[in-house]
């Protein structure tokens, strides 16, 4: 996927459209805390997700990648935010 930074986003919108950044609200610290929470019930499911047909190496996978996106937000690598134009 994509993940343009903040000033990419305003210096697009500026040049090409006539909205304007008015406010930005960061979801950082939710986004942290549902990663968390995922990885949680999928570790919880794990014979679940197996009874689907889905292998060790899926379920390591998917714990890897909800780990590490749980401590990109943590860490203020990784953010989202909602915007008011």
């Amino acid at each position: 996927g994509l993940l343009p930074s903040t000033e990419a986003i305003i210096g697009v919108t500026e040049r090409h459209t006539r909205l304007r950044t008015v406010d930005m609200f960061s979801l950082r610290p939710h986004y942290a805390e549902t990663l968390r929470l995922w990885r949680e019930k999928f570790g919880d499911n794990r014979d679940a997700v197996q009874a689907l047909g889905f292998d060790e190496v899926f379920h390591r996978m998917w714990e890897l990648y909800l780990a590490y996106s749980e401590a990109g937000f943590r860490s203020g690598y990784l953010d989202v935010y909602q915007w008011t134009f």
